[in-house]
């Protein structure tokens, strides 16, 4: 009985001990259970305070009480990306739209990290959206205008874009005047430009842009002195070699033009552009190995350009390989017919094997697609310097 007892004693406090702490631990969740705001209030005070880790801590314990809360979700998503972790904070907005589609703003914000996130095409239709839900709203008409702008979609950006130039914006000035240039609006271009000159006249990407409009307007020695003020302001620009070695080969400065491509290709091995552009030059300088080899790189990274193909076919072609030049050449007539030079060429190679009725056939679609060689090599250039843009 005694040792019995004792067992007793030791076991009711143990049963008692463990009741306490059970209790304790009920009262705890209960407390939250019955109060998850306190959490949610109390992590809304660390965000304001600018304490992101701690809010973003707290927002998730709220979550864990409350996982249907729509405003829980969108807070936690604002702190995430405000700690740059766009494709968490993506995930949490999407959440909270999934639980209330009407939610304040919250297509903003998730078009907001989309574009942060460098993801237009994604941005896109949060953006369209919050545009839609409120048009006076000017930070969603600019950021809907540039993602347009990204996605090429220039018609449309300068519709979003146009009615915010009056405020004088650079950002805006100059997404509208390179949506010009694209368009082939010099003139348009040319007003914004002055007035972007007038405010930043050591700028850049304003001298950038102004090449870029020169070339809309085969005004090659301009472009080059623009392009030249660029590297001198910032070397390190994107492509820059590229874009003065391209209006040098045009201007026929060849030493020179081969200089600056091949500057570019130490920068950027992998340069489909400047691999395109100097196998092309060397090809016009019967330096045949060697264009073929660049050509044959630039064919590789970009199987579908026409250009590339034609170009190719042409090298082959004065190298004396007629079967290389002639599957080339078909392959660029096939990736777009209306490749005038592929045509012509392909003619050529029918002749040169007695085949005249081809031959024949060759020359006429040829001859029907006549078109400005100048026009069609400065559009060329221009859309080569596209990811040229900063």
């Amino acid at each position: 009985m005694p040792r019995g007892t004792k067992g007793g004693r030791c076991g009711g406090a143990a049963e008692r001990l463990a009741m306490i702490l059970l209790a304790a631990a009920f009262l705890t969740r209960t407390a939250f259970a019955q109060d998850p705001r306190s959490l949610f209030t109390q992590a809304r005070q660390l965000q304001e305070k600018g304490d992101l880790p701690g809010a973003e801590s707290l927002y998730r314990q709220f979550l864990k009480v409350a996982p249907n809360s729509a405003e829980g979700h969108a807070n936690l998503g604002i702190v995430l990306a405000h700690e740059n972790k766009f494709e968490a904070a993506i995930r949490e907005y999407k959440t909270a739209l999934s639980i209330n589609p009407s939610l304040h703003g919250l297509e903003l914000n998730l078009g907001i990290t989309y574009f942060r996130n460098n993801d237009y095409s994604q941005a896109v239709g949060p953006l369209e959206k919050a545009f839609s839900l409120n048009p006076a709203d000017p930070q969603a008409r600019e950021l809907l205008g540039l993602t347009y702008v990204q996605l090429d979609r220039f018609a449309e950006a300068i519709r979003c874009l146009a009615p915010l130039q009056p405020q004088g914006d650079p950002a805006v000035l100059y997404a509208l005047a390179a949506c010009y240039v694209r368009l082939g609006k010099a003139a348009e271009a040319g007003d914004i430009i002055g007035n972007l000159l007038a405010k930043e006249p050591d700028s850049a990407r304003i001298h950038f842009l102004l090449g870029e409009t020169y070339l809309g307007v085969n005004e090659f020695p301009q472009a080059l002195g623009e392009f030249q003020r660029v590297y001198a302001a910032e070397p390190t620009w994107p492509q820059i070699h590229f874009l003065v070695g391209a209006v040098l080969a045009r201007l026929g400065r060849f030493a020179e033009a081969e200089e600056n491509l091949r500057a570019e290709l130490r920068a950027d091995p992998q340069s489909f552009a400047a691999r395109f552009v100097l196998g092309a030059l060397l090809s016009k300088q019967a330096r045949y190995d060697d264009a073929i080899h660049l050509l044959s790189e630039a064919h590789q990274s970009n199987p579908g350009d026409a250009d590339t193909l034609y170009e190719l076919a042409r090298a082959e072609w004065k190298k004396g390989d007629a079967n290389h030049a002639e599957r080339h050449a078909r392959q660029a007539v096939g990736a777009n017919p209306k490749n005038r030079q592929a045509h012509y060429l392909l003619g050529e190679i029918a002749r040169k094997a007695g085949d005249r009725s081809t031959a024949d056939r060759e020359f006429a679609v040829a001859a029907s697609l006549s078109a400005s060689e100048s026009e069609r090599d400065i559009l060329r250039l221009t859309e080569l310097s596209k990811p040229a843009q900063k």
